[in-house]
C-alpha cells in the first residue's frame, strides 16, 4: 500500500539530525520507490548518496532523473544533472553524448563539438575505429556551415559501409560549395562521391569536363571511360584523344567510327588530332586519318577522303595501311594521277618494311605504264634483288619491253631497250599484274625493331639525377673530413635521443589523419621526419598528402627523402618507389619516372602495372 510521503520524509529528517545517515537514506529510498517521478526527493537521495560516499548509486539516481527530464523536453534541467554526473565520472561517454545533444539543441555548437571530440578521442585511443567514425559522422551533422566537418562525416559514413548515403552527402556538399563560389572544394566533394559510387555517370561527367577545362590530363584518364562518355560527342572525342595518347590505338580505332556517326562535323577535329599526333605516334595518327577518310566516303566525298590520306602520306611517309587505303579510294573514284603517285609511295613502303613480293607487283605495273621513269625501274630492281631473282636486268628489260595499259604518248615502236640504258634480253612472255591487295599486315616486330633502332637508356645518369650526386656510402671519407663525419655522427645520435619526442609527433599526426583533418597532420609529420627512426613513414605520408592535393613538386621531394631512408620492409620500400615513379610520371618527368620503374621492375617481377608504365614511358622517350 502507498506510504505516507510526508511522514516518511519527517522521519528521514530526524535521522539526519541525529547523524544517522544510513537510516535517512533508507527512508528516502522508500519514498522514491513508492513515487518514482518524485524528482525532488530523488535528487535529494542522490545528494545523500554522495555524502555517504556511494557515488555509483548517486550517478544512477541522477542519470534516471536526467533521462526522464530529457525525454519530457526539459533539456536545460536534464543538462544540469548530466553535468553533475560528469563531475563525478569525467569520462562517462553516455553523459557526454547526451550533453552534446542538449548543447546542439540550445545552439551551443562549440560545447557540443567539445563533448563529441572528447568521446571520439577516447575511442581512438582504445582502438575503436568504428566508434570514432560514428563520432566523426555526428560532428559532420552538427553544423551545416562547417563544410570540413561535413566532408569528414561523409567519409566516415562511407568507411562505415554505407557508400550510397555518403555519396549523397558529398553531392549535396558539391552543390552548396559551388553556390558559394568554392569551385575547387566542390570538385573535391564530387570526386569523393564518385569514389563512393563509381557508377555515378553524371558526377563523373562533371569531373571529366572540369579536369579537361583545367588541362589535367591525368585526372581525365582516371575518370573517363566509355560509360561516362556515352553518346556525348565531346566526351567521346576526349576519350579517343586520351586512348591515343596513352597507346591504346585499337580502342580508339574502334570508337572513331561511332564518334563520326554521332557528329560528322567532327571529321575536321579528328583530322587535326591526326596532325597533332603524326610526329610522335604515326600509328595513332593513321587511325584518325583512316576513320576520317571512311567518313568522307560515307558522305559521298571520295575526293576529300583521298585528299586526307594523301596529305598524311606526305607528312608521314611509309605508312603501308594508309597508302593501301589511298590506292583503294583512288581506284574506286577514278583518281588516276593520285593513284599512280600513291602506288609509287606504297612500293617504297613495302621495300622499306621488307616486303619485296608486294613491292614487285606494284613496281611492275608502274614500269609497264611509265617505262621511261627511272624511279620506277629502280623500285623494280630493288624488289627483284631482295627476292634474289637470278637475272635482274633481264627481268626489268622484259617488263620495259611489254608495257601495260594504253599506248603512251611520245613512246613509239622505234624505241628500244638501249634508249633506257638496259641491255636487250631474250624475249619472255609479258606479265601484267595489277596490285589490289589490301590484306597486307604490318611488319613483324623484329623488322620494326630493326627499323627503329635499339633503345638505350642511361640509367646511371637518370638515377643520379633522381637521387642526387655524392660519394658512395661505402667509400671512406678523406682524412681531412673526419671531423665533419664525427660531427654528423653526433648529430644522428642527438636525433636518436629525440626519437621519443618524434614518436609523439608521429602519433599525433596519425590521429589527425584518422580523424580526416590531414592539414593538421603536416606540422607534426615534418617534426617526426627529422628523426631517422620515423623519417620513412613521416616523409612518405607527407609525400602522399601533397600528391593528393596536387602539389606534385613537394610530393616528389618528400618521396625522395623517404627513399633515402631504409624501409621497414621490402614491401613498403617497393610501394614507396612505385608511388614516387607514378608521381614523377604525373609531373611530366618521364625520364626520372622511367628510371624508378625500371629499378622496381628489376627488383620485383610483375609488380602492379610497372611493365605497362615502362612501355609507355619508353615510347614517350623514343618518340615511338
Amino acid at each position: 500500500m502507498p506510504i505516507d510521503r510526508e511522514d516518511t520524509l519527517k522521519k528521514a529528517e530526524k535521522f539526519l539530525r541525529q547523524g544517522r545517515l544510513d537510516l535517512a537514506i533508507g527512508e528516502y529510498e522508500r519514498v522514491v520507490e513508492d513515487q518514482p517521478r518524485d524528482w525532488n526527493t530523488a535528487n535529494a537521495l542522490g545528494e545523500l548518496y554522495m555524502r555517504a560516499a556511494q557515488s555509483d548509486k548517486a550517478v544512477a539516481v541522477y542519470r534516471r532523473i536526467a533521462d526522464h527530464l530529457l525525454a519530457d523536453g526539459f533539456a536545460p534541467r536534464a543538462g544540469a544533472l548530466y553535468k553533475k554526473i560528469l563531475k563525478i565520472v569525467p569520462d562517462d561517454e553516455p553523459t557526454q553524448l547526451n550533453l552534446a545533444e542538449i548543447s546542439a539543441r540550445q545552439g551551443l555548437l562549440v560545447d557540443a563539438k567539445a563533448y563529441l571530440a572528447a568521446v571520439g578521442s577516447r575511442r581512438r585511443a582504445r582502438g575503436d575505429a568504428q566508434g570514432a567514425d560514428e563520432i566523426i559522422a555526428r560532428l559532420g551533422a552538427l553544423d551545416p556551415a562547417d563544410y570540413e566537418a561535413r566532408l569528414n562525416g561523409a567519409a566516415a559514413i562511407a568507411r562505415g559501409g554505407d557508400p550510397a548515403t555518403a555519396a549523397a552527402q558529398f553531392r549535396d556538399l558539391h552543390d552548396e560549395l559551388l553556390e558559394r563560389g568554392r569551385g575547387s572544394d566542390a570538385l573535391l566533394a564530387l570526386s569523393e562521391a564518385v569514389r563512393c559510387e563509381p557508377s555515378d555517370i553524371r558526377s563523373r561527367t562533371t569531373l571529366v569536363r572540369a579536369a579537361a577545362a583545367s588541362g589535367d590530363a591525368d585526372r581525365v584518364r582516371q575518370l573517363l571511360d566509355r560509360d561516362t562518355a556515352g553518346t556525348d560527342p565531346a566526351l567521346l572525342f576526349l576519350l579517343i584523344d586520351v586512348e591515343l595518347r596513352t597507346g591504346n590505338v585499337e580502342a580508339a580505332r574502334e570508337m572513331l567510327p561511332r564518334l563520326l556517326a554521332l557528329d560528322p562535323q567532327l571529321r575536321e577535329s579528328v583530322t587535326e588530332l591526326a596532325w597533332a599526333l603524326a610526329a610522335s605516334d604515326p600509328l595513332a595518327a593513321a587511325a584518325c586519318v583512316g576513320a576520317a577518310a571512311d567518313a568522307s566516303l560515307a558522305a559521298g566525298e571520295p575526293a576529300d577522303a583521298a585528299g586526307i590520306l594523301q596529305e598524311f602520306a606526305t607528312r608521314v611517309p611509309g605508312q603501308v595501311q594508309v597508302l593501301v587505303q589511298l590506292v583503294e579510294v583512288c581506284v574506286d573514284a577514278g583518281l588516276d594521277a593520285t593513284m599512280y603517285e600513291a602506288q609509287a609511295q606504297l612500293t617504297d613502303a613495302y621495300l622499306a618494311t621488307g616486303r619485296p613480293s608486294e613491292a614487285r607487283v606494284i613496281a611492275e605495273d608502274l614500269v609497264g605504264r611509265e617505262p621511261w621513269e627511272g624511279a620506277h625501274i629502280d623500285r623494280l630492281r630493288r624488289a627483284l634483288e631482295m627476292l634474289h631473282v637470278p637475272d635482274v636486268e633481264a627481268a626489268i628489260a622484259e617488263r620495259v619491253n611489254s608495257p601495260a595499259g594504253p599506248p603512251v604518248e611520245g613512246l613509239d615502236d622505234s624505241m628500244r631497250f638501249d634508249d633506257f640504258g638496259i641491255p636487250e634480253p631474250a624475249g619472255l612472255p609479258a606479265i601484267l599484274v595489277v596490285a589490289d591487295d589490301d590484306s597486307a599486315s604490318p611488319p613483324a616486330p623484329a623488322a620494326r625493331h630493326q627499323e627503329q633502332g635499339s633503345i638505350e637508356i642511361d640509367l646511371t645518369s637518370i638515377l643520379g639525377d633522381l637521387r642526387g650526386a655524392g660519394p658512395s656510402p661505402s667509400s671512406p671519407p678523406p682524412p681531412n673530413d673526419l671531423d665533419r663525419v664525427f660531427a654528423g655522427m653526433r648529430d644522428e645520435a642527438a636525433q636518436d635521443e629525440g626519437s621519443d619526442e618524434a614518436g609523439e609527433h608521429m602519433a599525433v599526426a596519425r590521429t589527425y589523419i584518422e580523424m580526416g583533418i590531414s592539414d593538421e597532420a603536416v606540422e607534426p609529420l615534418e617534426t617526426a621526419a627529422r628523426s631517422p627512426r620515423y623519417r620513412f613513414e613521416a616523409a612518405g605520408t607527407l609525400a602522399r598528402l601533397a600528391r593528393d592535393k596536387g602539389d606534385l613538386l613537394n610530393a616528389i621531394e618528400w618521396f625522395e627523402r623517404a627513399a633515402e631512408t631504409p624501409a621497414p620492409s621490402a614491401e613498403e620500400g617497393q610501394a614507396l618507389l612505385y608511388d614516387l615513379g607514378a608521381t614523377l610520371q604525373m609531373a611530366g618527368e618521364s625520364a626520372r619516372a622511367l628510371a624508378v620503374f625500371l629499378e622496381l621492375e628489376a627488383d620485383v617481377a610483375n609488380y602492379r602495372d610497372v611493365t605497362a608504365r615502362v612501355e609507355t614511358l619508353v615510347r614517350s622517350q623514343t618518340g615511338g
